[in-house]
């Protein structure tokens, strides 16, 4: 059946997203909801079986081949030729869909639709909306996407019908389904069907809009907002007009906020023959400026809203207009995709006092907003218990919300529930401003109200016993001592350091060599090479004189740095906090640069961003003798570099992203971020760093032995300082990266392992073998009975909901609010300026690049903008013209490595809501302020 009656009695049970796409499946299930069967209009779909004869057709085309092939070779981001040819390849099958014969079939079931709507909808006029199999799922609503055809009369049916399928072909749906889609990046479910049509009564609004049962800006799941309009509800969408905003309170049943916007059109149904939309200027400014709610109004829209999403089970979207007789009626209905979700234990009940959770991941050691894995989670609690001076294996992350440290399912939290018994957000913000300028902005924050989120009672289980536990088992005493000895002798000091972790490395590299064992497994063979730097190891040297030496050295001139009394003082000090000779992070960027160098600019132009795998697989050939077209002196300093370096990757201090051994199109991309003559070489640069800070170290010894009184023991003291910056400052990112060599060790007999499941059919997929902790592996390695599968799948489901997530907050409560900073003072800064913080100095003008990853596309010349920084985006720094984060202090690893850089930086500027990729800014990394010049282009999506 073509037509398939979507108002019906049986409609949700023969409507399925299958058949009719996810909207019409969608208005099928609103109107089996008896308290708003009747809000919904008359409805039908045009169904799947009505388009498959068009869509195998055109899947076979010259044009549908030419979009296929443009994909595959990475054409999706529209920034090249090959985005161009895409373009006029959807144009071109576009056009075909115009045209394609009809069959009987297909005739028959236009002539009965056009029938139904001239004799049973009111004003003989039809809504005509897309439905695609994939639309408005949970997973991707696919908004704005398609076409959508308003006011049809029968005689324009089958153009609006055939306008709308169309539509599923334009560059934009080809794009979005190629990078959100199930297509692996080539749009086949674009080319190969899945799409039906929703046909609706016509609705004569007189005011309309968007209703969402949880707040889409900060996912509070207790407030309602409705935008709303005058006329059609499309005004709304497309942003012509500044639509009311209301958000409402679902739990008290009062509004929280009322914004009035400035209403100067108004779409309307144009109710004479033929139909069509119109739009009316609304000369009246009263009425522009007047609410288009009346407060009966909003709570009835509130309440059905309510109930859409309780049905449902999920927060929703709810398209809705309110008709000239005042009948409300709701005209589709949709999950919405941009929430951010918690575990279910983490989640309070409505109108219950309130959790507050912090991420402490973000900007913390491990620098990352990605979604943990299972072992990954395993793996990093093991450390952290390291680090606390716990056994490994000891549990001190739960998985009890109540307790103040616990594993979620994706991410580590604190619950300061507990703390704020104790401590106040802000005596909170001003120990993070340091740590993160955006972290102390949420602490200081109206939304950060401790009276709301403060804990009464502490939990069981929290006590000053346990409490005293942990304090007696950190070893602070022993980081302490060995701060202690190192700050009184830092060149002796140096030299124990390095002795000791040549010792360390030449016992993990033995291990390596040797591999697992598999009568002893991989939890054993983990803590091997865990126990090659811990305990009283180079790890605990690490530890002790960073948090000992280097984290109060660098605290204390900073401070100057910024708030120094003149010009001069302050440079002195910029001088001060950089140019650290021997630093291992520094090291491995020097190596990177010098190898991306010997390859000539000839052979980096063969290859766009999205063809680095081709290299790769010609790189290998050579180094195994089948090709010989590439220099010898790149293949010898490729090999040295992944004998020394191969471990590095994304997110170091995991164990499931991949490193640049199992994935050599990763670094390839970074090396081509770091060649070309036009780039300053990152030895030179430190050279000059070195320098400059030895200069100013002597310049103030001699300024203060020139003094002729009270001078001696402030000499001595600014000497042993100096000596602390020579010989110790160069640890500063020794503990992550030694860690990260153990996780890719680690890493490789993992992969190894999982080859094999996989081979047994044991594992569907790669990766699967990261959603199991390191004992499940191994109980599976010793008993084959044991089904891996069955702890994989839920837990991966879990993960890939939350890689789906658009962000990743610092700090959210119970009921999933994302708390935001208040908006900055903007007293003496002109409109379109963004105020930050400080964190390097310079200015610097450029577009924008918005990036979640170190290996999305980067030009050189371009604005860095990320969420936060690890070591694994050092090489952008070398071709950015400035860095813009949105977490970060001065000690994070975005503002270390950018004054290292010579980068202006700034942080706490909100990337995803502020900047767009391609606009063009200014950043002044001295004044903490980026200027938005214009909107720029936006070819570079």
């Amino acid at each position: 059946m073509m037509l398939v009656p979507l108002t019906a009695a049986d409609a949700a049970s023969t409507a399925t997203a299958a058949v009719v796409g996810g909207k019409a499946s969608s208005l099928a299930k609103l109107y089996s909801i008896p308290s708003l069967r009747g809000h919904v209009p008359k409805s039908y779909a045009l169904a799947t079986n009505f388009f498959q004869p068009w869509a195998d057709r055109l899947a076979t085309s010259e044009h549908a081949r030419a979009i296929r092939d443009i994909l595959q070779q990475g054409g999706c981001s529209g920034g090249d030729k090959r985005g161009g040819a895409l373009v006029v390849a959807c144009e071109a099958i576009k056009q075909q869909c115009l045209t394609i014969p009809l069959s009987a079939a297909q005739e028959l079931t236009l002539q009965e639709l056009s029938r139904t709507i001239a004799n049973e909808f009111s004003h003989g006029l039809a809504a005509v909306r897309s439905s695609a199999t994939e639309e408005d799922g949970a997973e991707h609503s696919f908004a704005g996407q398609f076409e959508t055809r308003l006011g049809v009369a029968p005689s324009q049916l089958e153009e609006a019908v055939r306008e709308c399928f169309a539509s599923k072909f334009d560059v934009r749906v080809v794009r979005y389904m190629a990078t959100h889609g199930d297509g692996d990046g080539d749009a086949s479910e674009a080319l190969a069907g899945g799409f039906a049509l929703v046909v609706m009564e016509m609705v004569d609004a007189a005011v309309a809009g968007v209703s969402f049962s949880a707040n889409p800006i900060n996912s509070d799941r207790d407030e309602c907002v409705v935008d709303s309009s005058y006329g059609l509800g499309e005004s709304v969408v497309d942003g012509s007009v500044t639509a009311d905003r209301f958000i409402y309170d679902k739990v008290h049943n009062k509004l929280i906020d009322e914004t009035i916007g400035t209403k100067k059109v108004e779409r309307r149904l144009k109710l004479v023959e033929g139909g069509g939309v119109q739009t009316l200027p609304i000369d009246d400014e009263d009425r522009q400026n007047a609410c288009s709610l009346s407060d009966e109004q909003l709570q009835e829209l509130v309440r059905l809203t309510t109930i859409v999403e309780k049905e449902y089970g999920t927060p929703m979207d709810v398209e809705w207009a309110y008709d000239q007789n005042n009948k409300l009626v709701l005209l589709q209905a949709r999950p919405i995709t941009t929430l951010f979700f918690l575990d279910d234990n983490m989640m309070t009940a409505p109108g219950e006092r309130r959790m507050l959770y912090y991420d402490m991941n973000i900007a913390s050691e491990a620098t990352t907003t990605t979604p943990f894995r299972h072992m990954d989670m395993t793996l990093y609690c093991r450390l952290a218990n390291i680090f606390m001076g716990m056994d490994e294996n000891e549990v001190i992350f739960g998985k009890d919300p109540m307790m103040p440290m616990f594993c979620a399912s994706t991410r580590q939290y604190i619950n300061l529930s507990i703390f704020f018994k104790f401590v106040s957000p802000k005596t909170c913000a001003k120990e993070a401003e340091l740590l993160d300028p955006y972290l102390a902005s949420l602490f200081a924050s109206k939304d950060c109200n401790r009276k709301k989120y403060r804990m009464k009672r502490l939990p069981k289980g929290v006590n000053v016993r346990n409490l005293w536990y942990f304090v007696r088992k950190a070893p602070l005493w022993q980081w302490y001592q060995i701060g202690k000895r190192a700050k009184n002798h830092p060149e002796r000091a140096k030299e124990d350091y390095l002795k000791m972790l040549a010792e360390d490395m030449a016992k993990l590299d033995e291990l390596k060599r040797r591999g697992y064992r598999k009568k002893e497994g991989l939890q054993k063979y983990s803590s091997e090479l865990i126990h090659c730097f811990w305990p009283s190891r180079s790890l605990d040297q690490d530890c002790g004189i960073i948090y000992a030496v280097v984290l109060g050295l660098f605290r204390s001139l900073d401070k100057k740095r910024r708030e120094g009394k003149t010009e001069q003082v302050r440079s002195e000090y910029d001088a001060l906090c950089g140019g650290y000779e021997g630093d291992e992070l520094m090291e491995m960027n020097i190596a990177l640069y010098r190898l991306a160098n010997t390859l000539s600019s000839s052979v980096w132009d063969q290859y766009d961003h999205d063809q680095l795998h081709l290299l790769a697989e010609r790189v290998q050939m050579n180094l195994e003798g089948t090709m010989e077209d590439l220099p010898s002196d790149f293949l010898s300093e490729w090999t040295t570099f992944m004998d020394r370096y191969g471990f590095d990757g994304d997110d170091q201090l995991f164990i499931s992203p991949p490193r640049y051994s199992d994935n050599p199109a990763m670094l390839l991309a970074r090396l081509r971020q770091n060649a070309g003559a036009h780039l300053k070489d990152p030895a030179v640069a430190l050279e000059q760093k070195i320098s400059e800070r030895r200069r100013v170290m002597k310049l103030q010894e001699d300024r203060l032995a020139a003094k002729r009184f009270r001078k001696s023991f402030a000499l001595k003291r600014m000497k042993q300082r100096n000596q602390c910056l020579e010989h110790l400052m160069r640890i500063r990112n020794a503990p992550k990266l030694h860690m990260s060599k153990v996780y890719g060790v680690l890493r490789e007999n993992v992969l190894q392992v999982e080859a094999d499941l996989m081979k047994a059919n044991r594992l569907e997929a790669k990766d699967d073998i990261f959603h199991c902790d390191l004992g499940e592996v191994d109980r599976a390695l010793a008993d084959e009975s044991f089904d891996l599968m069955a702890i994989v799948r839920p837990r991966k489901e879990v993960y890939e909901r939350a890689l789906r997530a658009n962000e990743c907050p610092m700090l959210i409560d119970s009921r999933c609010r994302i708390l935001r900073p208040d908006p900055p003072s903007r007293e003496d800064v002109e409109e379109g300026t963004l105020i930050g913080a400080a964190v390097s100095p310079g200015v610097a003008s450029g577009r924008v690049r918005i990036m979640k990853s170190p290996t999305d596309h980067f030009e050189s010349g371009e604005v860095l903008a990320a969420t936060v920084t690890s070591p694994a985006w050092t090489p952008l720094f070398v071709g950015a013209a400035a860095v813009i984060l949105q977490i970060g202090g001065v000690l994070q690893h975005g503002a270390l490595c950018a004054r290292e850089y010579g980068k202006p930086a700034v942080s706490n500027i909100d990337i995803h809501n502020d900047l767009q990729t391609g606009m063009e800014v200014r950043v002044d990394g001295n004044k903490g302020t980026v200027e938005v010049l214009s909107e720029g282009s936006l070819g570079l999506l």
